[in-house]
């Protein structure tokens, strides 16, 4: 599998937000950039669909530093092990689950 590729710091504190996949794991990065402080909350749902269409799993909120960075990486590193570790699921069986999400 790939490497996990999030942007550098300075693309948060400029207050870009961030939407990205690891196979089959998605997750959106939303920036908060207060003057002296800010968070990363994050998201991340089990593709293939897109936000609009998904149930989020998890939402966390990472301090809008360099460490906060790193540990939201390692949190989405996880995830994607988590995710990318089910059983694959055929395109009949994603049309039924999108169907049933909210």
């Amino acid at each position: 599998m790939s490497e996990l590729f999030l942007p550098v710091l300075s693309h948060f504190l400029n207050n870009n937000p961030w939407t990205a996949s690891h196979a089959r794991m998605r997750c959106r990065v939303v920036p908060t950039v207060n003057e002296d402080s800010g968070t990363l909350a994050a998201e991340v749902w089990e593709g293939p669909w897109a936000y609009e269409f998904s149930t989020v799993e998890e939402e966390r909120a990472f301090p809008l530093t360099q460490e906060g960075l790193e540990q939201l990486r390692q949190w989405l590193l996880d995830w994607s092990v988590q995710i990318n570790a089910r059983p694959a699921r055929s395109m009949a069986e994603n049309q039924e689950r999108r169907k049933s999400d909210p």
